[in-house]
């Protein structure tokens, strides 16, 4: 499977095809995942690049950080470069389920919407009906290769079936074939990365009290992981 978001229009709508498997497999050894927890990391990436495909700014950057009682705390950032990467942060320490997304519209500001609800698709599927500004829908799941996020956006004019529309792409798209009505737009390249950087890290650590770095060290060392891709580095105090 091509890890890119492809762009079509269909009717009266943007639909935006993300397909996902290197990358995710790239964050699921990083924060060693494998099974059920590699599965709804890999959905999350797909659900957070295809919130950052939505953006008209060209350097935004989306965050999207998902709560799930008795399953735990996953997090994917993407951005309109294509760099991905997802990170499981631990047990989840609420007792409702909940999904974050924090949209960085570069000179524009930060923008963060809140949804609860039941599971992972009703989540992601209230996100989009109740915290975009735009008319669209959404579908995501797993593919024997990888994974999937397939977006329906509404343009201005006559009104069209959002959810018709994703799931006939749902049903073509992520294998290469193409409904008669869709026009091909455009196609991008995603992949894993990461901003992080050891000497950024550092900075922090230094800016640290003595008694502060003295608590969270074991063994005369500061072991410390970055939030975003799971990459452990060490310092020595």
């Amino acid at each position: 499977m091509k890890e890119q978001v492809c762009k079509y229009m269909a009717q009266n709508a943007r639909i935006f095809c993300v397909t996902l498997s290197d990358a995710v497999e790239r964050s699921a050894e990083m924060n060693g995942l494998s099974g059920d927890q590699k599965a709804l990391l890999g959905k999350l990436e797909a659900f957070a690049c295809c919130i950052a495909a939505l953006q008209k700014v060209e350097k935004a950057s989306v965050t999207a950080r998902i709560s799930l009682p008795l399953v735990g705390v996953f997090a994917a950032t993407a951005d309109r470069s294509g760099i991905v990467r997802g990170v499981w942060e631990g047990a989840c320490d609420g007792k409702e389920a909940s999904l974050e997304v924090t949209l960085q519209l570069f000179l524009r500001g930060t923008y963060t919407g809140v949804v609860t609800g039941t599971d992972f698709d009703d989540l992601t599927s209230g996100y989009f009906s109740r915290s975009l500004q735009i008319a669209s829908a959404c579908k995501i799941f797993s593919a024997e290769e990888g994974f999937v996020c397939i977006a329906a956006e509404k343009l201005p004019g006559e009104d069209c079936d959002l959810e018709d529309l994703c799931r006939r792409a749902g049903e073509t798209l992520p294998f290469d074939a193409v409904p008669e009505d869709f026009t091909f737009l455009e196609s991008s390249e995603l992949k894993f990365g990461c901003t992080c950087s050891r000497g950024a890290l550092l900075r922090l650590v230094s800016a640290m009290s003595p008694e502060e770095r003295a608590e969270l060290a074991e063994n005369g060392k500061i072991v410390t992981h970055c939030n975003s891709c799971g990459k452990k580095y060490t310092f020595e105090v």
